[in-house]
């Protein structure tokens, strides 16, 4: 017996093609963004939904972190002025904030990075000589900072 495809089981039952049509619009929409998007910030937004209430045809989309949300207001006029030159009928793009929408997990996120043992054998011996004062204790705290995640490190494993 071969599974059922979840369009087919979509596409027959004729309740839930105005759900079927809207999850599609939203799918192009997004697929457009991504595609005027730079790489590094396209991967940091995902359209949520497309609002055609009372004449307003609005996008909204989500950014995964406050930044990524203001470098995406900052194009928002440029990405409708794009939406609308490839058909789309899109009035406004709204942006909201949901931190974890892009593929920022923390299982993604590349392993820091570990000084070198000379590097930090020359970092304390400037922490040593430096008299008191914001840069030793700037210093104290990155070397605090660096032990502790090391420590850390090797409990895990």
């Amino acid at each position: 017996m071969q599974p059922i495809k979840i369009g087919r089981v979509l596409a027959s039952d004729t309740s839930l093609q105005p759900v079927v049509e809207k999850a599609r619009q939203i799918s192009a929409l997004s697929k457009l963004c991504f595609d005027f998007l730079p790489p590094g910030q396209a991967h940091l937004v995902r359209a949520l939904s497309f609002n055609t209430r009372l004449g307003d045809r609005q996008l909204v989309l989500l950014a995964a972190s406050p930044a990524a949300a203001a470098k995406l207001k900052l194009l928002s006029e440029a990405l409708l002025r794009y939406l609308l030159q490839q058909g789309a009928q899109v009035n406004s793009v709204s942006v909201r904030v949901q931190p974890g929408v892009g593929p920022e997990n923390v299982a993604d996120r590349p392993a820091p990075r570990r000084l070198s043992r000379s590097a930090l054998n020359a970092l304390q011996a400037l922490h040593q000589q430096l008299p008191e004062s914001s840069a030793r204790k700037a210093l104290k705290t990155l070397l605090d900072h660096h032990f502790a995640s090391m420590k850390a490190g090797e409990e895990k494993t």
